[in-house]
């Protein structure tokens, strides 16, 4: 008989990019087993456990997994919040990517164009309570980051 997947804290690391001040974010990487069903079915078994330490530490950030597309990025974040907006409300110029219905560009400008912090629709009357960022391609000119700021 088949012994039952196990889901526990155990299977992902967990640490800080900062070791020394222990603050946002918090880091999820794999420990034994890098791939998207992975992470997707701890995702889903862990939710509670994620929302908490978003709101405990700000962000929490996943790296390691083979998270290769949109779609993939896409459904891990399903994993962890099944009721996602498809509907992008900000000022951005920005595009559902492509086999995705909740995925959006991060914004569609030149390269060389200053983005200041993100406001991620803070403006509206209900704005997001969460916001999930992915990077699919490591940006080859300097620049690049996404900032994150605790407000």
């Amino acid at each position: 008989m088949k012994e039952p997947k196990s889901f526990s804290l155990d299977k992902i690391n967990v640490s800080f990019l900062d070791q020394s001040k222990k603050t946002l974010p918090l880091v999820i990487s794999p420990r034994y087993d890098d791939a998207l069903d992975f992470i997707c079915e701890w995702l889903d078994h862990n939710r509670a456990w994620v929302e908490d330490q978003m709101l405990q530490y700000g962000a929490v950030f996943i790296r390691g997994f083979r998270i290769e597309s949109a779609s993939d990025f896409e459904r891990a974040t399903l994993a962890v919040q099944p009721n996602l907006c498809d509907q992008y409300r900000g000022t951005s110029p920005r595009r559902l990517m492509e086999n995705t219905k909740y995925a959006f560009s991060a914004a569609d400008v030149p390269n060389n164009y200053p983005i200041a912090q993100h406001l991620e629709m803070s403006f509206l009357k209900a704005p997001p309570r969460n916001l999930y960022f992915c990077c699919l391609q490591e940006s080859k000119a300097v620049g690049g980051e996404t900032s994150l700021c605790d407000f």
